[in-house]
């Protein structure tokens, strides 16, 4: 069996649009950022203690954990902690140019194989009350960088240069391809 160690309805909604069948067992561990980690080594590891502890329970069955980040000068942003840090973190990337990360991690008993998807994302120089507009929505609150580029946060983007799924938190075409040689 495929499990998804995450509560993330977009990752669920992806595997599913890829036509995997799987279920979700979220993991309840807490999210420990490290600084002093690279970023991508940050999110490597968040994912990786995500699918080993659900996989702890399930040692037999596949377990995909993942984890998503976003990086601007060196911050890392991960979820809004309120609607005020929410504000701060587009403040800070309105009209500039950011990273998102996605790791992903595969475990099964002693097997375990990790890898980051990076995508460099622009965005649109965005008004004071278009960054309080989206914030009341909620949309932003339990997303890496406060916004969802599949959602109305996608308005406020101008462009990106690479996958479009590692930014919604699933590099399906790298995870598919992983599945395969796991």
């Amino acid at each position: 069996m495929l499990i998804l160690a995450s509560n993330s309805p977009r990752r669920a909604k992806l595997l599913k649009d890829a036509g995997l069948e799987f279920i979700v067992v979220p993991s309840d561990l807490e999210e420990i950022i490290d600084e002093k980690l690279k970023p991508q080594d940050l999110a490597q590891k968040l994912a990786k203690m995500k699918a080993m502890h659900v996989a702890s329970f399930y040692p037999n069955d596949v377990v995909i954990g993942a984890d998503t980040i976003v990086v601007f000068e060196n911050e890392i942003f991960g979820k809004p902690k309120d609607a005020d840090d929410a504000y701060r973190m587009l403040k800070l990337l309105s009209g500039e140019r950011h990273t998102v990360y996605t790791a992903v991690a595969l475990v099964k008993k002693d097997k375990i194989h990790t890898f980051v998807s990076g995508t460099e994302v622009t965005m649109k120089s965005l008004s004071d009350l278009e960054i309080r507009n989206y914030v009341k929505t909620g949309e932003p609150m339990d997303k890496a960088g406060a916004y969802a580029i599949q959602g109305d946060g996608g308005n406020m983007v101008d462009h990106y240069q690479g996958d479009f799924f590692t930014i919604v938190g699933l590099p399906l075409k790298d995870l598919l391809e992983a599945l395969k040689n796991f």
